[in-house]
């Protein structure tokens, strides 16, 4: 018996760009990229050729997109964001252009979730101040004392209440924690919530011993928490910021923290990334500073992969996009 052999799969041009496709990513990604895809790797985008992303059919990428890059991008049909903050692709300019946007929902919510977590446990306990005197040689428990609490009791509220938000929502019910969450959609199902209770943002500063950011950036959430904000908080609060650094007012913060109002803060994020090397906050010892990292491990670059693959392949086949990954459906998509 005789057949014709089947055709191979048209090539598709993968670029994939941002500082998160370091060469040992790259090794991960390329292990687990469909046969049919060529991937072209930019940690920097601004060095993405010319010809490189006129010649791209998919971006995956951390880096910002702009209508200028669509426009330089004629084939270019889908924009796969590695993670789910979008608010650095010109989303309006993609609709126009016919081209489709998604996110990895979800994808890495508990690492995430985790970060925050850590970072509530390592201000409350003073780790990095313990730890630098250490080093130093002074063994000093009782100075740590009096400058020190604890988690557990504590009232836990979470500003933002998506998939990282319940994630830590869940594994704060391990510190019998009273959990406050605000939303501007409303109240989430019960099975949703862990036992944690919708409440207004004005109730929610008011009553929480820690403060937790999950808000997705961009002009809404802009400077969402400054001094009104932080004024309203609990006296001896702490505030952590895994979310966007645009949702701080930080010269408000560094007031607040300076003057006692707030006992501490956990930060993943800045205002300007990296950190300036004059920001004030690297002064403080009340402060846990992380370079953007709660949703950098290794053993994430795979399952954010293949997430993300997964969505490139219903895109060519023609098939839904989750409703949950799916950020803007173009109502005449680049052909």
């Amino acid at each position: 018996m005789s057949g014709l052999a089947a055709a191979p799969a048209p090539r598709v041009r993968v670029a994939c760009t941002g500082f998160v496709f370091d060469p040992v990513a790259e090794t991960v990604i390329r292990s687990v990229a469909p046969e049919s895809f060529d991937l072209v790797f930019a940690p920097d985008a601004t060095r993405l050729s010319s010809g490189a992303l006129a010649a791209t059919d998919i971006l995956l990428t951390v880096a910002p997109v702009t209508d200028e890059m669509l426009r330089r991008a004629p084939r270019l049909r889908f924009i796969q964001k590695w993670g789910t903050g979008y608010e650095k692709i010109d989303t309006a300019a993609a609709a126009r252009h016919g081209v489709t946007v998604a996110i990895t929902s979800g994808a890495n919510a508990e690492t995430i979730a985790e970060h925050a977590l850590m970072l509530m446990l390592a201000v409350l306990r003073r780790v990095v101040v313990a730890d630098r005197a250490l080093r130093a040689g002074r063994w000093s428990p009782a100075d740590l004392r009096p400058i020190c609490g604890r988690l557990v009791g504590k009232t836990v509220g979470l500003v933002g209440f998506g998939n990282i938000g319940r994630a830590l929502a869940r594994l704060l019910t391990g510190f019998a924690a009273p959990v406050l969450y605000a939303r501007p959609s409303g109240a989430v199902a019960p099975s949703l919530a862990w036992g944690a209770t919708h409440v207004p943002l004005a109730e929610l500063l008011a009553r929480s011993d820690v403060v937790s950011l999950h808000c997705p950036g961009g002009a809404r959430n802009r400077h969402m928490i400054g001094a009104a904000q932080l004024a309203a908080m609990k006296p001896g609060a702490v505030l952590i910021n895994v979310a966007r650094g645009e949702l701080v007012v930080e010269a408000d913060l560094v007031d607040a923290l300076r003057g006692g109002r707030l006992s501490g803060a956990g930060l993943d994020v800045f205002a300007e990334e990296p950190l300036r090397p004059d920001s004030p906050l690297r002064a403080l010892d009340s402060v846990v500073l992380t370079p953007h990292s709660a949703g950098s491990l290794m053993e994430d670059v795979a399952i954010m992969g293949r997430h993300s693959f997964a969505n490139m392949l219903d895109f060519l086949a023609g098939r839904p996009i989750r409703p949950a990954d799916l950020v803007v459906a173009p109502e005449r998509p680049r052909p």
